[in-house]
């Protein structure tokens, strides 16, 4: 899944650009090379319907993911919590300047270990675009802060379910973007913590190719059945992206 935003025209400093979602509407400050978001935080906020209530976005990385809930879904707020310095302080860059400062909470630090600080049960949604290369099945970007965003160096699969799972109320629903060659792996973690799924879309990059995500809901003690939704297909021919792919980066 290739990168989605490029480098913006104005630059805050020389390792920083300053880019825009939303058609503009909604502005993000990203390192110019390395850690930058892709298209997976828009398609996972387009997959999630609003009302978001209060929300826990694990991995906030520079907070793409937590400025799309929030422009979504006007009442929502949340709480984003990242490993890395630099990028969380990027994050609560892009927060401020946006206006969000009082709907949303930016936490440096490592989510295992913020248990008594988040508080147990208290989000209606945890949203995630997590870490999700294995260390043993791909190679180690050479950039540092790239490798700790992508692969499973600082959390595990198994790891952020389980901090989904305490931190949701009964019948919150937790989400995320996944490899899906991974996402056996996704279903059986997300159940044995009694996640229960409930929607699931494949994204192709193309119609006619194999998936290379998906996109899952699950329920805290979720009791509907499990519905698969169409394929998503990410491009299609004399065009970047499908329409409804561009109406997600419009929208």
């Amino acid at each position: 899944m290739s990168a989605g935003v490029p480098p913006g025209q104005g630059r805050d400093d020389q390792d920083i650009t300053s880019d825009t979602l939303r058609a503009g509407r909604v502005r993000i400050f990203q390192p110019a090379r390395g850690a930058r978001m892709s298209l997976d935080p828009v398609l996972l906020e387009g997959f999630l319907p609003p009302p978001h209530g209060r929300f826990l976005d694990i991995g906030c990385g520079t907070g793409a993911l937590s400025f799309l809930l929030l422009a979504r879904d006007p009442a929502a707020t949340g709480v984003g919590v990242e490993l890395q310095l630099r990028l969380a302080g990027l994050a609560a860059r892009g927060r401020d300047e946006n206006g969000w400062r009082d709907r949303l909470e930016i936490v440096t630090g490592d989510v295992r270990a913020l248990g008594d600080r988040l508080g147990a049960a208290q989000f209606d949604l945890v949203a995630t675009n997590p870490p999700y290369r294995t260390l043993a099945g791909s190679r180690r970007p050479p950039d540092d802060e790239r490798a700790l965003a992508h692969q499973e160096i600082a959390l595990s699969l198994p790891e952020w379910v389980a901090c989904a799972a305490r931190a949701l109320r009964p019948g919150g629903r937790v989400a995320a973007i996944f490899p899906a060659e991974r996402a056996a792996d996704l279903l059986a973690e997300l159940r044995a913590r009694d996640l229960i799924p409930v929607r699931f879309r494949s994204v192709h990059p193309h119609d006619g190719e194999p998936a290379a995500r998906v996109l899952v809901e699950a329920e805290r003690g979720g009791r509907r059945p499990l519905v698969v939704e169409p394929p998503l297909v990410l491009h299609v021919a004399g065009a970047r992206y499908s329409a409804e792919v561009q109406q997600l980066l419009d929208a």
